[in-house]
């Protein structure tokens, strides 16, 4: 007995099978290389850098080498970019800040790859530097 595509029926089992294989196997090895292109979070390979304010500024170190990435998330959810030849940061707290906190974080290119750091968090104070 033979099918109108001229296969007999227990063939037509066997070669459907393959196919239906062969597109999942394809639809899995898809989504694997799709789940491993995506963007994951950076992983800290830095430690978070250590941070004072006084006299409403404040002053940052970071173990970093070279230029330095700084990114300040203020109390307001802005965030400030900065960039600095070495591994510290020095600058103002904008008033509407002051006695709130900041978080802190930088990055850094040690020659091969990219160096996240933790986030580091400070109060902005106008008063005496802590």
């Amino acid at each position: 007995m033979t099918t109108t595509l001229g296969y007999r029926p227990a063939t037509y089992g066997r070669i459907f099978m393959r196919a239906t294989v062969r597109v999942l196997l394809a639809s899995v090895l898809t989504t694997l290389g799709l789940t491993a292109a995506v963007a994951t979070p950076a992983l800290a390979s830095a430690p978070a850098p250590f941070c004072e304010s006084g006299a409403s500024q404040f002053y940052c170190d970071a173990t970093s080498t070279g230029t330095t990435t700084w990114t300040v998330t203020w109390y307001s959810g802005s965030v400030g970019t900065f960039t600095t030849a070495g591994s510290t940061l020095f600058a103002g707290c904008p008033a509407s800040n002051i006695g709130l906190p900041v978080r802190v974080s930088y990055s850094y290119f040690d020659g091969s790859v990219t160096q996240y750091s933790d986030t580091g968090r400070f109060t902005c104070r106008s008063g005496p530097w802590q």
